[in-house]
């Protein structure tokens, strides 16, 4: 009805594939050029992930809107990078994540500003030493005041303020005026998004199988370019007829 729809997505496991080396995961290039299209068509693109906003932008290559590090970093178009201030108990806690993990392989640790995250996806012996150390790792970071998230092959702590339930609803504060909004994820990182569309929009829940989640729906992985097109038609037509 003329208004602008607001597309959300997560960018690992839902836009990008995994891949063993992180660097290398970048969407296929028919999603890649489906988003563009989109943002011609007068759709806003707003990708919310676990990453650092410029190093999504850079795996993406489409200059949208980004949030990083579960929205505690905002990346405007353009480049303008801004981050939310932290507590003096939420920089306690970050002090806190830079040893955690100190018994891991460093190159199985990603160390972030506002969380830290292990990754054992195809490294059997990462998984063994975590499975024999988790518990009371988990321990620690509880004292310490952070949140334990499982996600596809590792396990992330953050600071529990920091959550894409959170962007999302600073998202939606800041575009009362827009039309329908959607947001894609594929993991657990990706509850708190679901749960705060709940009654203003729709989350998709991108999985192989299904599973429980806050969702209101599930597709495949390779249903994501399909939806693409859906909803590339659908602004298109608003277009035709906005000329019309």
């Amino acid at each position: 009805g003329g208004s602008k729809p607001i597309l959300v997505s997560d960018y690992d496991g839902t836009l990008a594939p995994f891949r063993r080396e992180r660097g290398d995961a970048v969407p296929l290039p028919e999603v890649k050029e489906l988003l563009g299209q989109i943002i011609k068509a007068g759709g806003d693109v707003i990708i919310l992930s676990g990453r650092d906003a410029g190093e999504v932008f850079l795996l993406l290559g489409l200059d949208v809107e980004i949030f990083g590090y579960h929205g505690w970093q905002r990346r405007s178009p353009g480049g303008k990078t801004e981050t939310l201030p932290l507590s003096c108990d939420e920089r306690k806690a970050v002090q806190a994540l830079s040893s955690l993990f100190d018994a891991f392989p460093a190159d199985s640790v990603e160390i972030k500003p506002v969380s830290a995250a292990l990754h054992w996806r195809e490294r059997e012996e990462i998984w063994r030493r975590w499975h024999e150390l988790g518990p009371e790792i988990i321990d620690r970071a509880g004292q310490s005041g952070l949140e334990a998230l499982p996600f596809n092959g590792g396990i992330e702590f953050r600071i529990p303020a920091f959550s894409k339930g959170a962007a999302v609803e600073r998202i939606l504060e800041h575009r009362k005026e827009n039309g329908p909004v959607c947001f894609l994820g594929d993991d657990v990182t990706d509850e708190d998004a679901f749960l705060a569309l709940k009654g203003r929009g729709t989350g998709i829940l991108v999985s192989g199988s299904p599973r429980r989640s806050a969702a209101d729906v599930w597709i495949r992985p390779e249903e994501v370019k399909t939806f693409l097109e859906m909803w590339l038609s659908v602004l298109e037509e608003e277009q035709r007829r906005g000329g019309a």
